[in-house]
């Protein structure tokens, strides 16, 4: 029997403190430049590792990184569990129900960017990529479809929090981008499966083919309906036996987690699998709240994500591995490809012309799912470390352009002026409204009698956004919004309540601040200037120390109405 020494320990002490802290800290530098952390903590393996310490110092790098089996077995566990629980962490965010409600236009957009890539990626790679950069070059169409599939997976975490920074998130539009980047989430890690379980055979024959597809869809159907009843009368029973604050909670997720990771590779496919659909399950849970996700995110992405990543730097030669060539290819094919089928599935889905290439961009940045799969191939031995390395970079290039695209091409859209009517008793300060509910009640009152519209009609309208995206973007403010026919110009209601209210905010906290959105039906692109003005103006924190203070409706009148009137970052197609 082996038994780990006492040096062994230290060896792994100094590498998980090192690991974790320094790709910290560079994740932190990166975030501050509004860039994805994951590209510091990627960069922290590449330097630590064989690329460039192991070059200039190796008789060092060699001391701390020893080439020790036991020793890396060490690391490299705390590295796939980091892979495992961010795989579960994504489902989280997949609020399965509310989007599948809303399925019409967001399957459109999600099933084109699916096939389009697959189809346009798919003759270029099979004749421009060598038989040199392939492991099997006798499979060489089992590999194209693999990277071809590859070339369809979108970065939901990153789009979701760029469309945050330029504050379009909440609105209608964005509302449809993350749903249809959700869908392709799930049906993309259903087919990725299959093509993985396909390519680790080693001869394809139909049998197996078919029986990779009922397992890995039978799975996802059992899971999305059995087992999500069963998890959620479970997480119901911690929930009301030992009370909402429990730790029992977050042992219930892990517990889940594992299981579902056991039993897809006890049936023959991916443990990733496994978790993506225990997140998307345990996410259903009527008692598994916002501040569970966030506690969730916290543990996972502060503990175990950074040495995931900076643990791909420390087992590759970046340098010895780097092909521009093969890199130039798939950044401008998997770029091209996402745009191209995201676009197309807009323009079926009958969507604005204003919005086609909003769409389309956020569909484009690779982000980290791409390396989650690059790396899941590599250590298959399914792909080489060139085209894991062309890969990775290509993921890393599309992410960091994607916030500047956007930002530009929402820049280059004309503005013109709003006819906003906000008036006096649209401003309701100091309230004490106990529950959504009620708030939301008195205001579609209010609504109805400007408009002339039946209450029902204006209530049913609100609550329709609120279930199918909370509309809270934290910092104790929310945007509730409606569409109305029959009404030529957008509406604001601004409430102050004296109360926090339960709103499923982002960062746990009871929402004091609402600002109710109505826009008529035929100009929908009004709803995202207003929900940029507005977001600016309360990001701005002595305008909305000014809200805070004032005591008057007034006050907080003309702040709002000079803000929509000069708004220079906001967009509003004329």
């Amino acid at each position: 029997m082996n038994f780990l020494s006492e040096h062994n320990l230290l060896i792994f002490l100094l590498q998980f403190a090192i690991l974790l802290g320094v790709s910290k800290l560079a994740g932190l530098l990166f975030e501050r430049f509004k860039q994805s952390s994951i590209t510091g903590e990627l960069l922290v393996g590449l330097i630590l590792g064989p690329a460039l310490f192991g070059r200039w110092l190796p008789q060092y790098q060699s001391i701390l990184f020893p080439s020790d089996p036991l020793q890396i077995s060490m690391l490299e566990t705390i590295a796939w569990l980091g892979n495992f629980y961010l795989l579960m962490e994504t489902g989280l965010d997949v609020n399965f129900s509310r989007i599948w409600k809303q399925r019409g236009k967001a399957l459109t957009i999600s099933l084109t960017d699916l096939v389009v890539p697959i189809l346009v990626s798919f003759v270029p790679i099979y004749f421009l990529v060598g038989d040199a950069w392939l492991i099997d070059p006798s499979r060489r169409t089992v590999f194209t479809l693999f990277i071809s599939t590859i070339m369809t997976i979108s970065a939901l975490t990153v789009a979701i929090r760029v469309m945050y920074d330029l504050n379009i998130l909440k609105s209608d539009t964005g509302f449809l981008i993350v749903s249809a980047l959700t869908i392709n989430d799930l049906i993309g890690w259903v087919v990725f499966t299959i093509i993985l379980g396909v390519f680790s055979q080693s001869q394809v024959e139909l049998p197996v083919v078919l029986r990779l597809i009922v397992l890995t869809i039978g799975f996802a159907v059992l899971s999305l309906t059995v087992l999500r009843k069963g998890v959620d009368r479970a997480m119901t029973y911690i929930h009301e036996k030992y009370g909402a604050d429990t730790g029992l909670k977050t042992t219930f997720v892990f517990l889940t987690g594992m299981l579902f990771g056991a039993a897809t590779l006890k049936i023959g496919i991916h443990s990733l699998f496994g978790f993506f659909i225990a997140g998307i399950v345990l996410g259903e849970a009527k008692h598994f709240s916002q501040n569970d996700r966030h506690v969730m995110n916290r543990l996972v992405h502060s503990l175990f994500v950074p040495v995931f990543f900076a643990n791909i730097g420390l087992r590759l030669d970046f340098v010895k591995s780097f092909n521009w060539q093969l890199v130039l290819l798939f950044t401008v094919l998997g770029i091209a490809a996402r745009f191209i089928g995201a676009w197309l599935g807009a323009k079926l889905a009958r969507q604005d012309k204003s919005d086609l290439e909003t769409i389309a961009i956020c569909h484009t940045a690779g982000g980290e799912m791409h390396i989650v799969v690059a790396i899941l191939a590599l250590s298959a031995g399914l792909i080489s470390q060139h085209i894991f390395v062309a890969i990775m970079v290509a993921s890393i290039i599309s992410t960091i352009v994607f916030g500047p695209w956007l930002a530009a091409a929402l820049k280059r859209k004309r503005l013109v002026l709003l006819d906003v009517v906000l008036g006096k008793d649209a401003v309701l300060l100091d309230t004490e409204f106990a529950s959504r509910e009620e708030l939301f009640s008195e205001l579609s009152t209010r609504v109805a009698s400007r408009v002339n519209l039946p209450v029902d009609q204006v209530l049913a309208e609100i609550q329709l956004r609120e279930e199918q995206m909370a509309t809270s973007g934290g910092r104790e403010i929310a945007f509730p919004h409606a569409r109305l026919t029959g009404i030529r110009h957008p509406l604001i209601w601004v409430v102050r309540n004296k109360y926090g209210l339960e709103w499923d905010s982002p960062d746990a906290k009871p929402v004091r601040w609402i600002f109710l959105i109505i826009t008529p039906a035929s100009n929908p692109a009004s709803q995202l200037r207003i929900l940029q003005a507005l977001s600016l103006t309360l990001r701005d924190p002595a305008k909305f120390h000014g809200l805070e203070e004032a005591q008057d409706g007034a006050v907080v009148l003309r702040t709002i109405l000079a803000d929509l009137e000069n708004c220079q970052e906001c967009v509003l197609p004329a």
